[in-house]
């Protein structure tokens, strides 16, 4: 068990963009608990659990306007929550590891976006305090040594395959908007910016001292504001879609003290994007990179 004491004192002074004046002092103190248990089941296995208070102050970001479709909500508040979980991880003669854990985060009077529309903008973009939020869902990872379970030489040898997933259930359990005049429950919809699924695969084969690996990648698409807008003509708000990237990389040791590391990034030069933004070069869609590849030179002194 343990408990952290925070004391944070905020004070913010100027003018936003459209020459508004900004004023903002607070003080906060607060406690905050936390427990974490584990049962050692065999001597590889273990049972694990944790249950922790959160805390979310809101920072300069969230006061400031990012552009001309940006409001932001003169009573924001803080956010306050908890979180829990509880896993079970093992170890089979180093051959295969795995880790599966369930969790629950309460996540009170969340801080989010809202579309709503202005006389000066069809939809504009307001912070401020949702409502409250659940998110609860399932991670699991697990790796397999194929030359260990094939008995070769792992000294030289190792090819390893790996998975690392989620899911995770994030809706809204108390939240109300005004919306046009009219008082409007968002209980059930999908939190912002939180994709249901993600899941990353990949294998990594070591030669002596090469090595190379490929990974796989697929994150499922979601909402960028909480009214759960599919769509609007300046693309402020709407769908993120889902996406799909390969990686490869590699890296090679030779006369004791060097190393050559590169790979490439994005190796099918998948068109996506990740984010919408109200900020310069928007507002609209923030395109991700494409394929791009890198490469290192280490020396390890002694």
């Amino acid at each position: 068990p343990g408990v952290r004491y925070e004391f944070i004192k905020s004070k913010m002074n100027g003018f936003i963009p459209g020459n508004i004046p900004a004023q903002y002092t607070t003080n906060r103190s607060f406690l905050l608990a936390g427990v974490g248990l584990q049962y050692n089941l065999t001597a590889k296995t273990q049972l694990y659990g944790n249950i922790s208070q959160e805390y979310r102050p809101n920072l300069y970001a969230s006061y400031t306007p990012s552009g001309q479709v940006d409001s932001i909500d003169a009573k924001l508040r803080d956010s306050k929550g908890y979180d829990i979980d509880l896993g079970y991880r093992g170890n089979l003669s180093n051959i295969f590891q795995y880790d599966i854990n369930l969790f629950y985060v309460f996540y009170g009077n969340r801080t989010g976006l809202l579309s709503i529309t202005t006389p000066n903008a069809p939809v504009n973009l307001l912070t401020t305090n949702i409502g409250d939020a659940v998110s609860k869902g399932v991670e699991a990872f697990a790796e397999l040594s194929l030359a260990k379970l094939l008995r070769l030489n792992t000294r030289f040898t190792d090819i390893r395959i790996f998975n690392s997933f989620s899911y995770t259930h994030a809706r809204y359990s108390n939240a109300n908007v005004n919306k046009s005049g009219v008082n409007t429950s968002l209980r059930g919809n999908y939190v912002e910016n939180v994709p249901a699924w993600n899941n990353k695969t990949g294998i990594q084969f070591q030669l002596k001292s090469f090595f190379t690996g490929l990974q796989f990648t697929y994150v499922g698409k979601c909402f960028n504001d909480a009214l759960n807008t599919a769509y609007s003509v300046n693309g402020v708000t709407g769908i993120i879609p889902a996406y799909r990237l390969y990686d490869w990389s590699f890296g090679y040791s030779f006369l004791h003290a060097y190393r050559i590391e590169g790979g490439i990034n994005n190796l099918l030069n998948e068109k996506y994007f990740s984010r919408r933004i109200t900020m310069y070069p928007g507002p609209g869609i923030l395109p991700a990179d494409g394929r791009t590849f890198y490469i290192t030179l280490k020396l390890n002194i002694q």
